[in-house]
């Protein structure tokens, strides 16, 4: 049985997926694809820490993390920290500064890092971190976020898995 803030979430997910017909210019992933991306990023998120935002928040925090994954050699990570705002970004993250990483996957990769924010003294809002099954070419540049449910998608040697890491701290 689901609870009700479940069903909330799976609303507000849906809703910033309908966004994406309105707001989708030919750049980043299609609608499908959008679809896909926002119910991968936020699977695994409790819904207490999602229900209280807004579709577009949650369309431009994974839109946001999208293009920081867009172009990652394989082996290093990509990293953007910045306080979004409606103005500049087109949403917000209730007033906090966002740690965006992509990265290989590999083990205490969130454990590593808010233990390094928490030694600046950083107090930790929200940490959304789903791990990702990708397609990439040889440049890096990101070809396809997969479901990782397809028969044999875990074992393709075309695919690896990312950790992107969404954290908002003050």
């Amino acid at each position: 049985m689901r609870s009700k803030l479940d069903v909330a979430k799976n609303q507000l997910i849906a809703d910033a997926a309908a966004l994406a017909e309105h707001r989708h210019a030919g750049v980043g992933p299609g609608v499908e694809e959008t679809r896909q991306l926002l119910d991968l990023f936020y699977r695994h998120v409790a819904p207490e820490d999602l229900v209280d935002r807004t579709p577009v928040d949650l369309y431009g925090a994974a839109l946001s993390q999208y293009r920081l994954a867009s172009n990652r050699p394989q082996g290093t990570a990509a990293v953007h920290v910045f306080t979004p705002t409606v103005d500049s970004n087109e949403w917000a993250a209730d007033g906090h500064s966002v740690v965006e990483i992509v990265t290989d996957d590999m083990p205490f990769l969130v454990d590593s890092v808010t233990m390094a924010l928490t030694a600046q003294d950083r107090a930790i809002h929200v940490v959304i971190h789903p791990q990702l099954l990708v397609r990439r070419d040889v440049t890096g540049t990101l070809l396809e976020v997969c479901d990782g449910e397809s028969e044999g998608a875990e074992s393709s040697s075309e695919l690896m898995r990312e950790s992107w890491m969404h954290i908002e701290i003050d």
